[in-house]
């Protein structure tokens, strides 16, 4: 994915360093069964803008457990 996207593909300014993925989030690519791994579920994002995503579409991070979190 990186290598693909070696641009923000947000920001189109700075460079990407980190393995988005998109449109769907890795815990709901594993919970559907699809491969998380797939270039084609991801996109490439430089830190300020992964970090800006990451706590939009996931608040409290990878490991909330569920609504009572």
């Amino acid at each position: 994915m990186l290598a693909r996207d070696t641009v923000c593909v947000l920001c189109l300014k700075a460079p990407a360093v980190h393995a988005d993925h998109w449109p769907l989030s890795k815990r709901e690519l594993i919970e559907r069964g699809l491969d998380d791994h797939d270039p084609r579920r991801g996109r490439g994002l430089c830190h300020s803008c992964h970090s800006t995503e990451t706590a939009r579409h996931q608040a409290g991070g990878w490991n909330r457990r569920g609504p009572e979190y």
